[in-house]
């Protein structure tokens, strides 16, 4: 069993330790030293990185058997050899501090609105608690962060005490584990007592910040996603300069952002209508003139024509207006799509010449007799289109 140096200093960067054994495998050499600084991936936490006789150390997990295992691409020193390790300081310092965050965080929801902590994950950036609770609204959650941060200035202390499990049920510990023996627990003022193995700040005020940043649902639970430390000051500092950017180009204050957005969002819909409705004209006017030149079958007008910059809603109704007005078949082709539109008694309904273009040509589609839609005809195909399209139309002048 590997010796936990990190257990009772979180704050120890650089120890000493024996070789007790190493082996080669595919994720690099595993080195097993009597004694280590380095926290292994556990309890959500993730596993410190640093230097290992000036190796680096990519990761450390722990067995089945409490050993830890340190995972170095190279490795030539014999088994017996003290070396020296070195723990990446800011990565175990942004860690304490999403542990530690991530405890005042989830006592903060049990005391503001009963909340359990069912689990959580201190990922690179962002951390995750999953609380027993289904949905919160954004008030509730506002005062679950507002306590936290509240507790974080206050700069209470965070003791590391260890309790048997009689001791454990005379305290206010989150929650009693299942097990017998002595505990590690983690004592955050008088406001929270955890049981856990994870690395922590000595007080409050070295985690900075909490910041709730997310929420989704999961498994009939809310799971709460956030920042703490220098990951959540880093992100306003972000969030800052962006919003100062926005206001320059807004030339308001801050507060009247959403109110400016609103504004431009507003003036953008009625942009896109008017847009829209020009478009809607130009495109009646383009096949309405085409139309004149058109070939006839009696007096069904035939018409094929391309329009991938087109809207396909607006081709669709500038279709069927025209096809209202006069009598007439419309082949109207836009990106690997065919529309067919086509007025009452022509004798050409839409779903049956969407069959004959299927069948000459593939796809995939049909529609109602004044309206019909083929898909799955890349471009390369607008000819053969045109060919069923001119066949169908000699075909109807024989009869």
């Amino acid at each position: 069993m590997t010796e936990r140096l990190y257990l009772n200093d979180a704050y120890l960067y650089d120890f000493r330790a024996a070789v007790v054994g190493v082996r080669s495998t595919d994720r690099g050499f595993e080195v097993l030293l009597d004694r280590t600084a380095f926290y292994p991936e556990a309890g959500g936490q993730l596993f410190d990185r640093g230097f290992m006789d000036q190796i680096p150390v990519s990761a450390a997990y722990e067995t089945d058997s409490d050993d830890i295992v340190h995972i170095l691409d190279t490795w030539s020193v014999p088994i017996g050899t003290i070396v020296h390790g070195v723990i990446d300081e800011k990565r175990r310092r942004e860690n304490r501090c999403k542990h530690t965050g991530q405890h005042i965080l989830s006592r903060a929801f049990i005391e503001t609105v009963g909340a359990e902590t069912v689990s959580s994950r201190l990922g690179e950036i962002e951390s995750t608690i999953e609380l027993s609770a289904s949905d919160l609204s954004d008030t509730v959650i506002r005062n679950a962060e507002d306590l936290a941060n509240d507790i974080i200035l206050k700069n209470l202390p965070v003791n590391i005490a260890y309790y048997n499990l009689e001791e454990l049920k005379s305290l206010p510990v989150r929650k009693i584990p299942d097990r017998e023996g002595k505990f590690r627990i983690i004592q955050i003022g008088d406001f929270d007592f955890t049981a856990c193995g994870g690395t922590h700040c000595r007080n409050t005020g070295e985690v900075g910040l909490v910041k709730i940043v997310g929420q989704e649902k999961l498994r009939g639970h809310l799971r709460v996603i956030f920042l703490a430390g220098g990951k959540a000051i880093e992100d306003y500092g972000e969030k800052n300069q962006v919003i100062e950017g926005l206001t320059g180009k807004f030339t308001c204050h801050f507060r009247d952002l959403p109110a400016a957005v609103d504004r431009l969002m507003e003036q953008e819909k009625t942009l896109r209508r008017e847009v829209n409705r020009l478009r809607t004209i130009n495109l009646y006017n383009d096949i309405s003139k085409r139309l004149l030149s058109a070939p006839k079958v009696g007096d069904t007008i035939l018409f094929y024509g391309e329009y991938d910059e087109s809207d396909p809603k607006i081709l669709k109704e500038t279709g069927l207006k025209l096809c209202q007005e006069q009598p007439a078949l419309l082949i109207l082709a836009f990106e690997d799509k065919v529309l067919i539109v086509s007025s009452e008694r022509t004798g050409f309904p839409a779903s049956k010449v969407a069959q004959r273009l299927m069948g000459a040509c593939g796809g995939k589609g049909g529609g109602s007799s004044s309206f019909a839609q083929v898909g799955g005809l890349p471009r390369e195909k607008r000819e053969e289109i045109k060919r069923a399209f001119m066949e169908m139309i000699r075909d109807e002048i024989d009869r």
